[in-house]
């Protein structure tokens, strides 16, 4: 099936079911058939053990498919209970960076099967709204807890991830089983527009501060900062607009679409809801806890704030969207992993970013656009790097090993990166 170069919040959907139907194919699990409709009320209750089964049914088959993120989920209660106990932070932290993975996996899927029911406009604003709850629950928790520099770098670090580490693996992966992959130009090209907007949007007051370096100045950025992130959302919901409605075949490949069978979701909506409360309200709880424990973590790692934000907090957010976007480049669907990498990378500069900081405002806490200027830096050479990759509709291996080059070497700075004079702590 051929893919949307689309946002996030449309990839996923796809990423998910392109996911489920290779493996149903293989002999995985297929729903089978309920009551016919004809059937009178005395049959209500073989429907209700029906519907039941069914559900049970697909948790068998969520679960079934995904053993490895269903493993996982041994660490939610360890990760709580740690927390609860004290635990030495570096348990606490560990158990719930683990726990959080497989949450953000299940939250993904109750939101792809609840949007599944309500319609494409309301299915396509949830599946925004919840595409990136955890990286949304990570901000608030380093918000509360006055964290805002591995906030800053966790914004920075998912955006980075993206570009670099998901992108990379993409091409180079695909480019492996296909020497030439190809995909929708257009749409690429209006996703490196939105990164170029969201360097502007963190530049500039990253560069006004460093350069008048006064105190009425900085107040001034805070209003500044404020008041571009209402803009950027303001720029996110239309570019969902742009995508969704007016210009939706600059997004789309040809034949899209024909010849393939809706897929039906593994759960029904209700359970599909409830699932997707039940994790979010665990996922915020863990976020909390982990947060928590970074500074016990730093110490006893002896690593940086900005290596714990840029390089390992932004995996546990869409791990399961990563490898499920390595895995359709392998299969020659390059709209779907750029869906991802590229429209996350949107996503989390011109939608989580903005909210974090208003989120801030709320809290009566300091949140800006004001990034290090190193941390601007590595964000402008990324973009411009993701950029000249971009710019022919066509991607090889080498152009995949060249940006995860890029990511290794960022990961080494920040990994030797002293805690005692980081570039966290000076910003």
């Amino acid at each position: 099936m051929d893919a949307t170069m689309a946002s996030q919040m449309q990839a996923q959907k796809e990423l998910r079911r392109t996911s489920s139907k290779l493996e149903s194919r293989q002999g995985g699990y297929q729903l089978v058939s309920t009551c016919p409709f004809e059937c009178d009320k005395r049959n209500g209750t073989e429907d209700d053990k029906k519907k039941e089964k069914n559900d049970l049914e697909g948790f068998a088959t969520i679960f079934g498919d995904n053993k490895i993120l269903t493993s996982l989920l041994v660490f939610v209660p360890l990760g709580l209970m740690a927390h609860q106990l004290h635990w030495a932070d570096t348990y606490v932290f560990s158990f719930n960076f683990l726990a959080i993975i497989p949450l953000a996996w299940l939250i993904g899927k109750a939101t792809e099967d609840v949007a599944a029911r309500i319609g494409e406009t309301a299915g396509g604003l949830l599946n925004a709204t919840f595409g990136n709850v955890v990286e949304m629950l990570l901000c608030i928790a380093g918000i509360r807890n006055n964290e805002i520099s591995v906030v800053q770098c966790t914004l920075l670090g998912s955006i980075l991830s993206n570009l670099l580490l998901v992108m990379g693996c993409a091409f180079l992966f695909g480019g492996l089983y296909y020497p030439i992959q190809r995909y929708n130009q257009a749409g690429a090209a209006t996703q490196c527009s939105l990164m170029a907007l969201s360097v502007f949007a963190i530049g500039l007051p990253t560069i006004y501060v460093n350069v008048l370096k006064q105190e009425s100045e900085w107040e001034h950025m805070v209003e500044v900062s404020r008041w571009a992130s209402v803009c950027l959302l303001g720029v996110y919901f239309a570019y969902l607009v742009f995508q969704l409605k007016t210009h939706a075949s600059l997004f789309q490949d040809e034949g899209e679409g024909e010849g393939e069978e809706e897929e039906e979701p593994d759960l029904s909506p209700v359970t599909a809801a409830i699932l997707l409360l039940v994790c979010t309200v665990v996922t915020s709880y863990a976020t909390d806890a982990l947060i928590e424990a970074i500074k016990g973590t730093i110490d006893e790692w002896k690593v940086s704030k900005e290596f714990i934000g840029i390089i390992l907090l932004p995996i546990i957010g869409n791990a399961a969207e990563h490898y499920t976007a390595i895995k359709v480049a392998m299969q020659n669907k390059m709209d779907l992993s750029l869906g991802v990498a590229a429209g996350s990378s949107c996503q989390m500069a011109l939608l989580v970013t903005p909210f974090t900081v208003l989120v801030g405002w709320c809290y009566g806490t300091e949140m800006t656009l004001n990034f290090h200027a190193f941390q601007l830096a590595v964000l402008l050479f990324s973009v411009f790097l993701v950029n000249s990759i971009l710019n022919n509709g066509q991607s090889n291996w080498l152009e995949g090993y060249i940006l995860l080059v890029t990511y290794f070497v960022v990961s080494l700075i920040y990994f030797f990166e002293g805690t005692e004079n980081s570039l966290a702590s000076e910003a």
